[in-house]
């Protein structure tokens, strides 16, 4: 137990601090001192730093996989019920989700900092999270939209909007200070997400490819 305790420190601590600083910058001393574990501990649970940072990764993409599961499971409703609803409802959920703030502000600065760097660890959490909701939202818009581009078209329209409302979390200050917000109020968010319901009821994603 006590070894389990140690290990979940350290990826706590990796989260943290390589958040902060960037790989790069995160030394190992560091990351032992943060997770108040000894310096052998990292080459003993994972490896190297490397291992440790592929793990807090993978936490963090196991943990967003089983939230985006559940905003994709919104398409799989009643057969019988509306699909643009449900399409409507899966992004105002993830927007929802985004906005909540029920994780660590240490997770988003982590997931910040791998996107920016476009590396083996946002691979991971690019793979095991944000493709199977995208691929889930492709085919079903691409099964519904009248007149929808087919392929890398429609595939670029719905990556267009699931990214917007990620950079919602991600690029907030840009939000904030565009506004004149200090924080996202409720009503703020109201409107954000009649933004999107009125962008899927648009024709943005039946646009044709140009001849």
């Amino acid at each position: 137990m006590r070894s389990a305790k140690t290990r979940s420190r350290l990826i706590e601590a990796a989260i943290e601090v390589i958040g902060a600083v960037g790989y790069e910058g995160a030394s190992t001393r560091t990351l032992a001192k943060a997770a108040k574990a000894n310096l052998s501990a990292i080459p003993y649970h994972f490896g190297g730093k490397k291992e440790l940072y592929l793990a807090a990764a993978e936490t963090i993409a196991e943990y967003a996989h089983a939230r985006f599961g559940e905003i994709g499971s919104i398409l799989e409703g009643p057969q019988t019920g509306d699909k643009a609803a449900r399409f409507e409802e899966a992004l105002v959920s993830l927007l929802q989700f985004l906005l909540r703030d029920a994780e660590p502000h240490t997770w988003t600065m982590f997931v910040a900092r791998c996107a920016y760097d476009n590396d083996e660890a946002f691979a991971l959490i690019h793979e095991r999270a944000i493709v199977p909701l995208l691929e889930h939202l492709v085919e079903f818009a691409g099964d519904f939209y009248k007149g929808a581009p087919k392929g890398e078209a429609l595939r670029l329209r719905v990556s267009a909007i699931v990214t917007a409302i990620i950079s919602f979390r991600l690029l907030r200050g840009i939000l904030l200070r565009g506004m004149g917000w200090k924080t996202i109020q409720d009503s703020g968010v109201r409107q954000i997400e009649e933004m999107i319901r009125d962008l899927c009821r648009s024709d943005f994603l039946e646009v044709r490819l140009s001849q």
